[in-house]
């Protein structure tokens, strides 16, 4: 995550209750987004590929996996303060069984610190992944290459739309 979307997630801290060890606490928590395949990424640093070079063999998977052009999107909650990584709950369900537990199976819902509302899942920051010297988030090539990154909880990319932004960039 860059420092933007840190400060943004730090803006609202949320109470939560685990329901395994019974203990409450406060914590900041962020959307994070994964699509399939993009954990190409794990075989590379950005030393020795760039973002772009990556995005393309990451398109050559993903075109003859989905040639309708929609890429799945999966969606967690992060917590970095409490080393949380759950499935973000109401995601679309790709497939049948997907996502049986999700945060709220080990977590209550989460309430504003100051507040005390209920968290409005669709307002959760979403992580910035990125692929540049300094960080090699897994997947970040896409944003980097392309600046795109998901709204909250959306289901697919789409592919055509994606590759508008890189002839554009061309």
């Amino acid at each position: 995550m860059t420092k933007e979307s840190d400060e943004q997630s730090m803006n609202h801290s949320w109470k939560v209750h685990n329901r395994t060890s019974k203990n409450d606490f406060e914590c900041a928590l962020i959307a994070y987004w994964e699509v399939s395949f993009d954990p190409i990424s794990d075989d590379y640093t950005p030393e020795e590929i760039d973002a772009y070079e990556l995005l393309k063999k990451w398109l050559k998977q993903v075109q003859s996996k989905y040639p309708n052009g929609l890429v799945p999107i999966y969606w967690s909650v992060k917590s970095k303060e409490h080393a949380i990584f759950e499935f973000m709950p109401f995601q679309f369900k790709h497939s049948a069984g997907m996502f049986r537990e999700d945060f709220l199976t080990f977590f209550t819902w989460p309430v504003n610190s100051m507040t005390g509302e209920r968290l409005n899942w669709l307002m959760l920051p979403v992580a910035d992944k990125l692929w540049n010297s300094k960080r090699a988030d897994k997947g970040g090539f896409i944003q980097e290459a392309t600046g795109w990154k998901p709204a909250v909880l959306q289901p697919y990319i789409y592919l055509p739309a994606l590759m508008n932004i890189l002839d554009k960039q061309q």
